[in-house]
C-alpha cells in the first residue's frame, strides 16, 4: 500500500467515523431538574455529562417531513447516561457503536457545575456536508471545554433527504417549511434557551459554532428568522455556505421520488419509504453532473430562509452577533485525496467546484497558473476548493458584518501543518482536545499546544466576545483587516486574509462585485 492509498483508506474510515478515543469511566451519578424534566447523568473526570436528551418528538410517521415538535415535559427521572440514536446518514460517519434511526432528535450536555450561575454556553453544530455526522462523535466530547468553564452542547439534526429534500412544490401544504435540518437546529437553541440554566448556563450568552457543514448550518440558522434572539455569538470554522434555489431543489426531489416510484402528491406513500432507501439512493444522485453542485442536499432559499446566508449582514441579519471566522490554509488537500479524481472525472468535479462561484474551470485554471506558475492542474484544484468553497464565502460574511454591524468580527487562518496533508480541512477539530480526525496522525502530539490555544481563544470569545488570551493580541478584522495565524505559535499575519490568497480578489471581484465588496 502506497502513502496515498493509506491516507485515502484511513480518511474514509476515521475522518468520517470520528475517532476512537477511549472514554474515561464515570465516577458517580448526577441529577438536574430542568423545565423539560429531571435528568440523571454521570460525572466523568469532574465534568457532569448528560447524554441523549430528547429535544423534540421523533420525526417519523405523520411527523416525517414536518417541522420539529417540542417534546412535552416528562415525569420521573430520565436516564441520560448514554448517547441516543443518530440520524439516518450517508458517508460512513455512523459508528457501529451508535444506533442509527429516526428517533434521533437528541442533544448532549457537558457542564463543570450544574449549580453554577451564568456560565457561557456553546452549542456545537457538527460537520458532514448535511448528509452525515452526529453530536455523538467521539471527537466532540465536551469535557475539555467544560473544564475551561463553559456549558457545551452537541446535538443531532436531520440530514440528507430527511432534513433537506425539498417537497413543497411536489407535495403541497402537507409538508413542513423545508430546511428541516435547520429547523431542528433552531429547536435545539430554543430548548437551550428554556433549560440551560438548570445546567449552570446563561441563556443570554449562547455561542453557536460549527465546522464545515456545521459552520454552514450555523450561518444558515442565523439567516433564518426563527433564530432571532437565540444566538449571541457565532464561530464559523471552514464554512462551505452553498445553498439551492427552489427550482433546482424541486428537480432533485422529482428525481428522488421518481426513483422511489412515489407519485407526485402522494405524501403518505413517501412517508412509508424506509429511511435506508434514501441513504442507499444518495451515491447515484451525487453523480448527476447537470445539477452542477458538489452537494445534492442543501438549504433552500425560500420564505423561511429568504436571503443567502453569506448575504445576511447586507440585509441587516445577525448584526447583533459577534463573529469569529476562519478557514484552514490547505482546505482542498483532503477533498482531492478523498475524491480520488482521474481523467474526465477530474474535469467534471473541477467544473462543479468553480460553478458554485459562477466561473468556468478552464478560465480559473489559467488564472491560477498565471498567478502561481509552479502549480499543476491538481494543485490548482486544491487551492480552488479552498478559495471557492470556503474562503470566499467566509470573507464575504466577515467583510459584510464588519461593515454594517457595530459588533466585533475576528478572522483567523489555521496554518498548523500536519505530515502528508498540510493544514487540511477538518484538522481544526483539534480544538476539542480529543485527538486528530485522521488515523495516520494517531500518536502525533505536536498539535497539543495549538489545540489548547484554540480552545482557550474560543472560550474567551464565548465569554466576552473577544478571543484574545494572555500573551496574544488579536485585533478585530475592522482594524487594518487583522488576521491571526493559528499555528504552533499564533501570530498576526503581515498580510490580510484577503492578500494571503491571490485568487480571492479575482473571484470576489467577478462574483460579488454587485454587492460592493
Amino acid at each position: 500500500m502506497n502513502r496515498r492509498e493509506f491516507i485515502l483508506g484511513s480518511a474514509a474510515t476515521t475522518l468520517l467515523i470520528g475517532g476512537g478515543c477511549s472514554a474515561p469511566q464515570p465516577t458517580r451519578s448526577t441529577v438536574v431538574a430542568a423545565p423539560a424534566g429531571k435528568l440523571q447523568g454521570h460525572v466523568v473526570d469532574g465534568v457532569h455529562q448528560f447524554l441523549g436528551i430528547p429535544y423534540a418528538q421523533p420525526p417519523f410517521g405523520e411527523r416525517r417531513w414536518r417541522a420539529p415538535v417540542r417534546r412535552d415535559p416528562w415525569s420521573g427521572v430520565m436516564q441520560a447516561t448514554g448517547y441516543g440514536q443518530i440520524c439516518p446518514q450517508t458517508g460512513g460517519m455512523a459508528s457501529a457503536a451508535l444506533l442509527e434511526g429516526e428517533d434521533c432528535l437528541n442533544l448532549n450536555i457537558w457542564t463543570p457545575d450544574p449549580g453554577a450561575r451564568d456560565l457561557p454556553v456553546m452549542v456545537w453544530a457538527h460537520g458532514g456536508g448535511q448528509i452525515s455526522g452526529s453530536g455523538a462523535n467521539a471527537l466532540y466530547d465536551g469535557g475539555h471545554f467544560a473544564r475551561e468553564g463553559v456549558v457545551l452542547v452537541t446535538c443531532n439534526r436531520r440530514l440528507g433527504a430527511e432534513g433537506f429534500l425539498y417537497l413543497e412544490e411536489l407535495f403541497g401544504d402537507g409538508v413542513g417549511p423545508g430546511n428541516l435540518g435547520m429547523q431542528d437546529l433552531i429547536c435545539v437553541l430554543q430548548w437551550v434557551a428554556d433549560n440551560i440554566q438548570a445546567f449552570g448556563g446563561n441563556p443570554n450568552n449562547v455561542t453557536l459554532f460549527g465546522e464545515s457543514g456545521g459552520s454552514a448550518a450555523t450561518q444558515a440558522a442565523i439567516a433564518t428568522p426563527g433564530c432571532a434572539g437565540l444566538v449571541h455569538k457565532a464561530i464559523l470554522q471552514s464554512g462551505g455556505h452553498a445553498v439551492q434555489r427552489p427550482v433546482t431543489a424541486t428537480a432533485i426531489a422529482r428525481h428522488v421520488t421518481n426513483q422511489l416510484n412515489v407519485q407526485r402528491g402522494d405524501l403518505h406513500a413517501l412517508r412509508q419509504v424506509p429511511w435506508q432507501q434514501f441513504v442507499d439512493l444518495y451515491p447515484g444522485l451525487d453523480a448527476r453532473v447537470e445539477w452542477a453542485q458538489p452537494q445534492i442536499y442543501l438549504p433552500v432559499l425560500n420564505e423561511h430562509m429568504p436571503v443567502h446566508p453569506v448575504d445576511a449582514p447586507h440585509y441587516g441579519i445577525g448584526l447583533d452577533i459577534d463573529y469569529l471566522i476562519g478557514t484552514c490554509r490547505d482546505e482542498g488537500n483532503l477533498f482531492s485525496l478523498l475524491l480520488d479524481l482521474q481523467g474526465s472525472q477530474f474535469d467534471r468535479r473541477a467544473q462543479q467546484v468553480v460553478a458554485v462561484a459562477g466561473a468556468r474551470w478552464s478560465e480559473v485554471l489559467a488564472r491560477y497558473q498565471e498567478l502561481r506558475p509552479q502549480l499543476d492542474a491538481q494543485e490548482c484544484f486544491n487551492v480552488a476548493v479552498g478559495d471557492m468553497w470556503f474562503r470566499v464565502p467566509s470573507l464575504r460574511i466577515a467583510e459584510g458584518h464588519q461593515r454594517y454591524s457595530g459588533q466585533s468580527t475576528y478572522l483567523y487562518l489555521f496554518e498548523w501543518s500536519s505530515p502528508f496533508i498540510g493544514a487540511a480541512h477538518a484538522l481544526d477539530l483539534m480544538v476539542f482536545g480529543n485527538g486528530l480526525p485522521l488515523p495516520f496522525l494517531a500518536g502525533f502530539t505536536d498539535y497539543d499546544k495549538t489545540a489548547e490555544f484554540m480552545r482557550k481563544a474560543w472560550v474567551a470569545f464565548a465569554t466576552s466576545g473577544s478571543p484574545e488570551v494572555a500573551g496574544q493580541a488579536w485585533p478585530s478584522y475592522g482594524q487594518r483587516q487583522a488576521t491571526l495565524s493559528i499555528n504552533q505559535s499564533a501570530s498576526l499575519l503581515d498580510q490580510s486574509y484577503r492578500q494571503q490568497f491571490p485568487m480571492l480578489e479575482s473571484v470576489i471581484n467577478a462574483d460579488w462585485q454587485a454587492a460592493g465588496l
